[in-house]
């Protein structure tokens, strides 16, 4: 099972237990997406390389914007 069939059940733990969380599953990107931009499939999948790069565009200011709020 994929972590996106989980994300209902963790939002819902997160909002239960008052934590601030925003989930994100982004189209077409992978789990790990930031970690596969330095590892390419064989037979390349550029489709997916491509989803994963603008999942990294939109996660990594979020990241960064999440850790300068809540590591003070």
């Amino acid at each position: 099972m994929r972590i996106g069939a989980a994300m209902p059940a963790v939002d819902s733990a997160m909002k239960a237990l008052g934590k601030s969380y925003v989930g994100v599953n982004y189209p077409g990107a992978i789990h790990g997406f930031l970690r596969a931009q330095d590892d390419p499939k064989s037979p390349r999948d550029e489709a997916e390389e491509q989803a994963n790069l603008a999942a990294t565009k939109d996660a990594w200011p979020r990241t960064l914007a999440f850790l300068r709020q809540n590591l003070k």
